[in-house]
């Protein structure tokens, strides 16, 4: 649907009407691409992508260090620079790992000639650390730091995760419109860690475990408090406060709400342990957050847009994400395997198949368009403002009541910019534009198919039927336009997911869905009947459903 603009324009068919109004009045910038605050470090940072596209060194630098922040969804490569740093600190050979990782499956990515995009937003690099620090992490306990079997060993199945992206990863938003998320990492990983402990083998050695410690069941609340920046350490296998801080600081970094939202599902996840009688200890080390907070995460406000809807479902996931990392830890312990990150895996996975079976009005992020959640959240309200506009203009149109909604509340230096450019038009200074009038300033405008566009763009502006355009159809028109133009970005990004059968076409109820989203009311009979005569019960195009958002 990104190509919708030019939707239905083929033969004789006029231009779209939004174009044309263009000719006339040019439009506010559209906020697309702005970050969540005015700082420039803030958000996905895509300004330094651009900049950076033709200096081949830096960029393999910058979307690998985005790749490190992906595991966490975010695209910032000063949040990944973070993230690197408490790796290190961590441990040197956990930090050494992890960039070996994430380099060895980015490069994979670029010898088989990878999608540039997605290598430069560090979409192969987030599995492949992973397989890094946790082999690291198994390694470092039985043939100890720095051994070179465990370092060959993370680059083959850090480079294998970017091959199952590339093919798993296709074949999973294709069939079930869902993302990956870290299966690769939890298969790479498992794989290689079963083949190291059920095949007879002298190389890979884990050591003994450690014997759990030994706590009372009373709660030790300040060491919980400390479990919270902790647990997102543990999303890259660190236990050490001082990287689990430096990691939250990387997310607070890129999106504050995502940090918020993760705390949340961190704290959901403590709580989810203690509910079902977890030692202390697990609780402290954080192993019940990690697997909450992106279940958080992803629910609340990276693949959905953070409302209070989406966030309330996050928590949810959350609780659950933290309640299957227990179960499939009970299963998983026998066999002497982690559980890693398949808890979010399965339970996120899970949420989205049935919401979008089950709860159609929360619309997803379409999937090559996710970015941060402050910028979801910028779409959503350009959508809800669109469509309550909408709303209001319906029932105006509905009972016959002249609907200057934009024009009543425009400011007197507004007005009179319209007022010159409508007198621009008027020649003989009638108070009315004719036909005439329009065809000069088009032909001004150097406007192409001119005669269907004059007539598809006179009967649009001519409200009451008159024959002529006086000032409030004018003014009107175009200020909604200019309301909609500035929005258009967010709204058409925000919109692409509801086409859910892909035909390009917009329907009833999909107009419906959108409205529900946006906490709207849902059509009444009356209105679903009004609009049916208004598309002669037909599916409209992108830009007929434009011309109805225009000039209902």
């Amino acid at each position: 649907m990104a190509d919708h603009p030019s939707v239905g324009i083929k033969g004789d068919e006029p231009s779209p009407l939004h174009e044309l109004i263009s000719r006339i009045l040019e439009s506010e910038e559209s906020s697309q691409g702005r970050e969540a605050s005015g700082l420039p470090m803030l958000g996905t940072m895509q300004p330094l992508n651009q900049r950076l596209a033709n200096q081949p060194g830096l960029d393999f630098i910058n979307y690998t260090l985005r790749g490190i922040g992906q595991v966490i969804f975010l695209n910032n490569p000063l949040s990944g620079l973070l993230i690197l740093a408490a790796l290190f600190i961590q441990s040197p050979w956990v930090g050494t790992m992890g960039l070996v990782a994430v380099v060895a499956s980015t490069l994979t990515a670029l010898w088989l000639r990878l999608d540039r995009d997605s290598i430069r937003n560090g979409l192969f690099g987030y599995n492949g650390i992973l397989v890094g620090v946790a082999l690291a992490t198994f390694g470092m306990s039985g043939n100890g730091a720095w051994n070179p079997a465990w370092a060959i060993a993370a680059i083959v199945f850090s480079a294998m995760t970017t091959v199952l992206m590339k093919t798993m990863g296709i074949w999973f938003v294709t069939k079930f419109k869902v993302p990956l998320l870290t299966l690769p990492f939890n298969i790479a990983t498992l794989l290689f860690l079963s083949a190291v402990l059920f095949l007879p083998q002298p190389y890979f050695n884990w050591g003994a475990s450690a014997p759990s410690a030994t706590t009372s069941n009373a709660l030790d609340w300040f060491r919980i408090a400390q479990s919270l920046p902790i647990g997102f350490g543990q999303v890259f296998l660190a236990d050490k406060l001082v990287s689990g801080i430096l990691v939250f600081l990387a997310v607070a970094l890129c999106t504050p709400v995502g940090a918020a939202v993760g705390l949340l599902g961190c704290i959901l996840g403590v709580l989810a342990g203690g509910l079902v009688g977890v030692p202390p200890e697990k609780l402290y080390a954080g192993l019940w957050g990690y697997n909450a907070l992106l279940c958080a995460m992803a629910i609340g406000g990276v693949f959905y847009a953070p409302t209070a809807r989406s966030i309330l479902i996050g928590a949810a996931c959350a609780f659950l994400g933290a309640i299957a990392g227990g179960v499939l830890g009970a299963i998983f312990a026998p066999l002497g395997l982690p559980v890693l990150t398949l808890p979010f895996c399965i339970v996120t996975i899970g949420f989205f198949l049935v919401l979008q079976r089950s709860l159609p009005s929360l619309v997803p992020v379409a999937l090559h368009a996710v970015t941060s959640p402050e910028e979801h959240w910028q779409r959503y309200l350009a959508a809800k403002h669109i469509i309550n506009n909408f709303r209001r203009q319906l029932e105006a149109a509905m009972v016959g009541k002249r609907r200057n909604f934009f024009l009543e509340k425009a400011s007197a230096s507004i007005k009179g910019d319209l007022r010159y450019l409508f007198d621009a038009i008027d020649t003989n200074r009638n108070g009315e534009i004719s036909p005439g009038e329009l065809a000069m300033h088009l032909r001004q405008a150097g406007v192409g198919k001119f005669e269907g566009d004059l007539a598809y763009l006179f009967k649009c502006m001519d409200v009451d039927g008159s024959g002529s355009i006086d000032f409030e159809e004018f003014g009107e028109l175009m200020l909604r336009h200019r309301c909609l133009i500035s929005k258009y970005t967010e709204f058409v990004t925000y919109f692409l997911p509801i086409d859910a059968n892909q035909d390009d076409c917009i329907s009833i109820d999909e107009i419906k869905v959108v409205m529900s989203s946006v906490d709207e009311a849902s059509l009444s009979v009356d209105e679903v009947a009004f609009l049916q005569m208004r598309t002669s019960g037909h599916p409209m195009t992108w830009n007929q459903f434009i011309e109805v958002l225009l000039v209902t």
